[in-house]
């Protein structure tokens, strides 16, 4: 078990049109489950430094998230898979730990999860704090999820948060607007999502939070 601190996000992003995120309802009436499922992921920074607003330490990884959740149930799965390259090098998740090769986030939904759709999320919102901006999210949650490292589980029960959401990300991998940067410390937080393109994001935590 890694008994330090883990924070790790896993950024999805994806065309509003659906060339990369894919969100398929079911055509039934009676029923209404999320199908979501997306590629192209980057991990964003690391232990000590999470969050990267100014995007310098964003990096491309390998790997794909697939969302199942049934409404009528309250139940799904969530299945976060990245493999670490050359390029990306490892994921630092503790002050002496670091995860290289295929890395897997794996949750199951259940009825006592918090799942909320269509709404607004992070800034100052009631869902995730400021951590990230305001923006609006087509479907969000929390759970926990365990944590397999090249096939092998090394820690599981991780509190963490997910949304499929207005992008905030710009390509480069920073969180701005008009040259301002975000932080948690602004008293406007809204103003940073971009309506036009969607971001699938994956924060996961330990239960001792980190020095940043």
């Amino acid at each position: 078990m890694i008994d330090r601190t883990i924070v790790i996000i896993v950024v999805v992003a994806a065309l509003a049109a659906g060339a990369v995120l894919i969100v398929t309802l079911s055509s039934s009436p009676s029923t209404s489950e999320w199908q979501i499922s997306a590629d192209h992921p980057v991990v964003v920074g690391g232990y000590g430094d999470n969050f990267q607003y100014l995007g310098t330490d964003v990096r491309p990884v390998d790997g794909d998230v697939v969302l199942v959740f049934d409404p009528t149930t309250h139940t799904g799965t969530i299945t976060a898979t990245v493999s670490t390259t050359a390029a990306s090098g490892a994921l630092s998740v503790a002050a002496d730990t670091k995860l290289t090769g295929r890395i897997t986030l794996s949750s199951h939904i259940t009825p006592t999860d918090r799942i909320v759709t269509d709404t607004d999320i992070y800034g100052d919102t009631e869902f995730g704090g400021p951590s990230l901006p305001t923006t609006h999210a087509l479907i969000a949650g929390t759970g926990t999820f365990d944590l397999y490292v090249n096939g092998k589980l090394v820690d599981t029960g991780l509190r963490g948060e997910w949304s499929v959401a207005d992008a905030v990300r710009k390509p480069d991998g920073s969180i701005r607007q008009s040259g301002l940067v975000y932080t948690p410390l602004l008293r406007d937080k809204t103003g940073f999502a971009d309506p036009h393109r969607r971001e699938f994001t994956l924060i996961v935590h330990s239960i001792t939070a980190d020095p940043n």
